[in-house]
């Protein structure tokens, strides 16, 4: 595992496959000690930032990778050029400033994996050179709140409606927090836990409105990054052994 004590500076990947494993690595540590975090809300956006970024990351490493092991040119430029692209949209764009997860999960899977399993095999026939379909039903669901890497930077994007989703303090309609005191004395709410909600009055000691703490938010999402986040860490390591030879 050459690369792992070399700088990242003199890696063939320029370094992106390491920082990947990096940020993989932090998401995890992170998520594990979560309890500890010392936040009341929005605990969920740095942990799923980290895991995403780390997706991201491994992705233009193996595409960078994959150019230069099976001598793919980027449209005229050398594999070997320090400027790589991705064939995206019918275009060829500069690999450092594109951010879709989508595109760059579609363009390493279909061009440079499947199209070049057989070349592959021949060059490193120890590793796992095939498409998993539980992490291409995964990538969409990233890509829907994620496809930018600017979902779980901010607190605001271009997309209000899903940007509310994310939020652990949730405003709820008076006639909702009724029911929610209401509730509160059965057996099954007890089981489940105490909440936090805070109630706003005006100076008539009327309430106008409420907020109600959120447990669990995004479960399909973050489970998405994390299975997919995993998958690539590991694929990548894998190439570096096999393909790469420890480089």
């Amino acid at each position: 595992m050459e690369y792992l004590l070399t700088s990242p500076g003199d890696h063939l990947d320029f370094g992106f496959g390491i920082t990947a494993e990096t940020y993989y690595n932090s998401a995890k540590y992170m998520d594990e000690g979560r309890d500890k975090i010392q936040a009341f809300q929005l605990v969920e956006m740095p942990i799923n930032f980290l895991y995403r970024h780390s997706i991201e990351l491994a992705l233009k490493s193996l595409i960078i990778i994959f150019h230069k092991k099976l001598s793919i040119p980027y449209e005229n430029d050398s594999c070997e050029s320090t400027k790589p692209k991705i064939l995206s949209q019918g275009k060829w764009r500069p690999l450092y400033s594109c951010h879709w997860i989508d595109e760059l999960y579609r363009y390493w899977k279909d061009e440079l994996l499947l199209k070049n399993i057989t070349r592959l095999e021949s060059l490193a026939n120890k590793g796992d050179w095939k498409e998993y379909e539980d992490i291409t039903k995964a990538i969409p669901i990233i890509a829907k709140y994620d496809k930018q890497s600017s979902f779980f930077r901010y607190p605001v994007t271009e997309n209000p409606n899903l940007d509310l989703e994310k939020f652990t303090m949730k405003e709820v309609d008076i006639e909702t927090l009724r029911k929610i005191f209401e509730q509160q004395e059965s057996v099954k709410e007890k089981e489940r836990g105490g909440n936090v909600i805070l109630a706003i009055k005006n100076d008539n000691d009327e309430i106008i409105k409420a907020y109600r703490r959120q447990k669990e938010l995004l479960t399909e999402l973050s489970d998405s990054l994390k299975k997919v986040a995993h998958y690539f860490y590991c694929i990548h390591i894998m190439t570096r052994i096999e393909l790469c030879k420890g480089k």
